[in-house]
């Protein structure tokens, strides 16, 4: 078994950069460009997972820039809100405060067995305090999260707190989460032909009463965008598969953290793009003040800290995931490979 090893002597136009690997899985970290986790390599297959911008790099920014112009790929979060609004009297930043800050960050522990890359933040205008622990183990191919946000200041404090892990995806893929009910946003030009509105996941019906199985990614040439939320999961993970390869990458986490599970896909019809982001949140909608008002969005209270766990798996051998459980073990339907 290779140990596993950590590198911080990189930069990527300006943005100081860190690789993780150990012999399955390569894993590069912008702390400087909000803690993103740019780039996860299965090295066996050779397989990048995540989804970056064909045409633009990662660069430095600005605390109010508009996300949907610099939406480079790779992993992001958010907090504490999605759309720009105005909070206690604060205007909140486009996809909140923390994915355009510089992280500080240390290696907790580098050895032959693990690497514990920490990394945390002080938002300038909400008064919170973020903190991530990335942790890779000899011969696995997981990814360990633990995560904390905590109320710094003297006031409650409304949020959401969202993964936001864009992957790259194709026709052949397939997407699994164990959701009941999905709320179709007003935005885009969804499979069915229609926007705003619910259904019980994974078949949404179109105007004719055409049933369409939302699990199926689709080609770039469909012109599809679709973001939908599941309101309420019965489990604690999300998937996608790459379905002609066997191959995927699952996501587990705690539910009672993560209740919501918020997906945006481009099948070619946002801006020419072809990905799924995959969002575990802790409520939803997207307008957090609206969210606050429905009770479906969350209060920090001064002092108070939230925690959550979080594990990022790649996997073979499957066609479909049934389960993922909270140490990343996946489940689901045996990958037979065509002719």
């Amino acid at each position: 078994m290779s140990p596993v090893t950590v590198d911080t002597n990189w930069t990527y136009n300006d943005i100081r950069t860190v690789v993780i690997e150990n012999e399955k899985l390569r894993v590069v970290v912008m702390p400087d460009l909000g803690a993103k986790i740019w780039q996860i390599t299965f090295k066996p297959r050779g397989k990048d997972f995540l989804w970056q911008h064909p045409r633009i790099k990662p660069r430095k920014v600005g605390l109010h820039t508009n996300y949907d112009d610099h939406f480079f790929g790779g992993w992001d979060e958010l907090y504490p809100n999605d759309v720009a609004e105005l909070i206690n009297d604060e205007l909140l930043p486009d996809h909140g405060e923390i994915w355009t800050l510089p992280w500080q960050y240390a290696i907790e522990r580098a050895d032959a067995e693990a690497v514990t890359l920490h990394m945390w933040v002080e938002t300038p205008i909400t008064a919170s305090r973020l903190s991530k622990r990335i942790t890779l183990r000899a011969g696995e191919a997981k990814l360990r999260f633990q995560h904390t946000i905590t109320n710094l200041g003297r006031k409650p404090q409304p949020y959401l707190w969202k993964l936001h892990a864009a992957m790259a995806a194709d026709e052949h893929s397939r997407i699994d989460l164990p959701a009941s009910n999905m709320m179709v946003e007003g935005f885009g030009s969804p499979r069915t032909g229609r926007t705003s509105f619910t259904y019980e996941w994974p078949y949404a019906e179109d105007d004719k009463g055409e049933k369409h199985d939302m699990r199926k990614a689709l080609s770039p040439e469909s012109g599809v965008s679709e973001f939908q939320y599941a309101t309420d999961m019965k489990a604690g993970w999300c998937a996608i598969t790459h379905t002609r390869e066997g191959i995927g990458f699952g996501l587990s986490y705690d539910n009672d953290v993560l209740p919501s599970c918020w997906m945006f896909a481009s099948y070619g019809g946002w801006r020419e793009l072809q990905t799924v982001v995959l969002e575990p949140c802790t409520g939803y909608p997207v307008g957090l003040q609206d969210g606050i008002e429905r009770g479906t969005h969350q209060i920090l209270e001064p002092g108070e800290t939230v925690s959550c766990s979080i594990v990022a798996s790649i996997y073979e051998g499957l066609s479909a995931v049934d389960n993922i459980d909270a140490n990343g073990e996946v489940t689901g339907t045996a990958f037979v490979p065509g002719p």
